[in-house]
């Protein structure tokens, strides 16, 4: 138990989550081995939380680049994490993988002070994520054919997703239906970017510009 091993006493007070958009100080009352019991002193609003909802659809990487994906985003506030498979995914999708990749989310969240966790869902098809896209306000695509650095504008989008390929990219008819769809595309520079460093660095960027 965490207050045991950091050695907390009663009446010292903590700072408690409970996986929605609060954040609690609490007083310790009793402690045992498994149990505290804690009274709630002020309940505020978790300043960690995203104030978008960015949603970053994941072409399928291998298991530990998913894991490093998903300490990652949460820490950077995204949303949600859709893993999907391509043309060129290598990876197979394993629903038995969810409970490892919450449990990544749960600690990543109680570092960075964020009460809400990133929801991760099971990896979906190409063609299901394009008809997913309707949903939202603004549509990001990190196209590796692209080399220029975009002004994108974020006016009125509180709803963002954003898509990053897996380690093979994206098929030239993927390119072109994702196209078709009218996202907006961007580059991240001259350099070709591992799968996970693009999509760090892409919900990064977004969320800097959003003060998110």
């Amino acid at each position: 138990m965490h207050l045991a091993v950091l050695r907390c006493e009663i009446g010292e007070q903590i700072l408690c989550y409970a996986s929605d958009e609060f954040e609690y100080l609490c007083k310790i009352e009793s402690i045992s081995k498994k149990v505290a019991i804690c009274e709630i002193i002020e309940q505020k609003e978790c300043e960690g939380n995203p104030k978008y909802n960015i949603t970053i659809f994941q072409g399928l990487p291998k298991q530990d680049k998913l894991e490093f994906i998903t300490q990652k985003l949460t820490e950077l506030g995204a949303s949600s994490l859709v893993p999907f498979e391509s043309d060129f995914t290598i990876a197979k999708p394993n629903a038995n993988k969810i409970d490892r990749l919450n449990k990544i989310t749960f600690e990543a969240c109680k570092q960075c002070g964020r009460s809400l966790p990133l929801q991760i869902e099971n990896a979906i098809k190409f063609n299901t994520m394009l008809k997913r896209l309707n949903d939202y306000d603004l549509v990001l695509f990190a196209n590796e054919t692209n080399k220029k650095i975009t002004k994108i504008d974020f006016s009125n989008a509180k709803n963002i997703a954003i898509i990053v390929g897996s380690e093979g990219g994206f098929s030239p008819e993927e390119i072109k239906q994702l196209k078709y769809k009218q996202v907006t595309e961007f580059g991240l520079g001259s350099r070709i970017l591992r799968c996970e460093t693009a999509s760090v660095i892409s919900c990064g960027l977004v969320s800097y510009i959003l003060n998110n």
